[in-house]
């Protein structure tokens, strides 16, 4: 049973460290990921910012560096088909763009002239750009593409019928034409969305590699704390042991004393309660095999409980306790008063501490000790299995010492006369097993009479003698 508890307990405390560090792994996901998520939409954001104002930059170069380079053609206008357009056509198809720009010219009604994708598409020469809406950046002013030719390069915002779009253009008054770069913001995105993809991976990779860490260090703390949690508990359980043990000690000095002091009025030496403890421990250790009642612990208990099963005999007058003669009918009921009182001063003292395993024991063997199996004892006539095991156990033991041993009204008998007096009540006034586990040990009740009597008178023991 001990065994189950300590497996349930470490079942709960490895269940309670694995939620402890699962809970603490889980916290700190939950922190990283909002703090990765956030950092995301700013880091996002930011890139995007970035992106926009270099690439911005970069069409305003490709813009200039285009104008710059129409030196080529004649400073004034020219017509699709001429050899002044299809230079400005190849100059077109030879600059580097960006990713999803187009670049292009267009007339002064905003027609297109040329365009980069002209090889692929030249009906794109139709497209008509004059109406045009832009929003200028950084201002935010509302114009038309065909009413306004700025000098140098301006950078505005646009939708497009693919969406939304950075426009950047400028007007050349010698050639009176528009040059104009459109970049999709879509492609923005994506050239944003391939940085941030990037960065989001290495964050997660991150983040992972910090949640491990992380639960790895929750582990090992984990562990650590539980290492010095054990040593503290070990040791304070230790301390309870040692301060349960000290006043187990003292409690048990306490009653055996007492009982001692009661056992003095009626005998002649204070060994009665030894030998009543050896005989109860002896039978009681032989009944072990057939009574699932009795274990080490329960054995250890009826030592204490048998020494005061005369306590009551406190309560008894000397003149009773001590008459040398037969007593008298009105003695002799006084004298079977002594199991009522035994009984209630041990509950008194009950009421007292509360539950205790030895006093419950104590009162049961001292109401019950006078019981016969029969049903013919006293104070309440009990039978068979409604005496107690323990008081069936000490009724033969207290037989056994007060039949050896010496009184002021009797002499010590053999252990032999002894053991047949006790050989002849079996059934009647002791319980049978309880007998027959007396006659396999009673060598061992003869060395422990021998051994814990003030003296022995060699005449009462014949074996002895010879």
């Amino acid at each position: 049973m001990q065994s189950f508890s300590n497996f349930k307990l470490a079942t709960l405390t490895i269940r309670s460290r694995a939620v402890l560090i699962a809970s603490t792994v889980a916290l700190q996901a939950i922190v990283m990921g909002l703090g990765v998520f956030f950092t995301h939409q700013l880091t996002s954001s930011g890139v995007r910012g970035r992106l926009q104002e270099s690439l911005t930059s970069d069409h305003s170069m490709v813009v200039d560096h285009y104008a710059h380079e129409l030196h080529h053609v004649d400073p004034k206008p020219f017509a699709r088909g001429s050899s002044d357009w299809s230079i400005a056509q190849e100059l077109i198809e030879s600059t580097q763009l960006p990713r999803g720009a187009q670049l292009m010219i267009l007339d002064r009604d905003g027609k297109v002239l040329c365009h980069t994708e002209f090889s692929r598409n030249p009906n794109i020469t139709r497209s008509d750009y004059a109406e045009q809406e832009i929003n200028l950046i950084p201002g935010g002013e509302l114009w038309q593409l065909g009413n306004i030719n700025p000098g140098a390069t301006l950078t505005a915002e646009t939708i497009t019928p693919a969406g939304p779009a950075i426009v950047s253009f400028r007007y050349d008054a010698q050639r009176d034409i528009k040059i104009v770069l459109i970049q999709p913001q879509a492609a923005l995105a994506a050239v944003g969305a391939r940085i941030t993809d990037g960065l989001w991976t290495v964050v997660l990779i991150g983040g992972v590699l910090v949640l491990a860490i992380g639960a790895a260090g929750s582990f090992t703390l984990v562990r650590r704390y539980d290492s010095v949690l054990s040593r503290a508990n070990r040791a304070l359980e230790a301390e309870v042991a040692r301060r349960t043990k000290s006043a187990l000690n003292i409690r048990d000095g306490l009653i055996f004393g007492l009982a001692k002091l009661a056992d003095f009025r009626d005998t002649d030496t204070g060994r009665h309660l030894e030998r009543i403890c050896r005989y109860s421990e002896l039978l009681a250790e032989e009944l072990k095999s057939r009574f699932a009642d009795i274990t080490p612990e329960w054995i250890e208990l009826l030592r204490l409980a048998s020494s005061m099963h005369d306590i009551g005999k406190v309560g008894v007058a000397d003149s009773i306790l001590l008459k040398p003669g037969p007593l008298s009918e009105t003695e002799r009921r006084h004298m079977q008063m002594h199991t009522i009182i035994g009984a209630d001063t041990l509950s008194a003292i009950q009421r007292r501490v509360g539950d205790d395993p030895l006093l419950d024991m104590s009162i049961r063997v001292a109401l019950e000790h006078h019981e016969k199996f029969d049903g013919s004892g006293y104070p309440n006539g009990l039978k068979g299995a409604e005496i107690s095991l323990e008081a069936r156990i000490v009724a033969l033991a207290d037989v056994y010492d007060a039949l050896t041993s010496h009184r002021v009204y009797k002499a010590a008998m053999s252990h032999e006369e002894a053991a047949d007096i006790i050989t002849k009540g079996r059934g009647t006034h002791f319980d049978p097993e309880v007998v027959d586990a007396f006659i396999r040990v009673r060598h061992e009740f003869e060395r422990t009479r021998l051994k814990l009597s003030p003296s022995i008178d060699l005449r009462t023991s014949p074996k002895l003698a010879a």
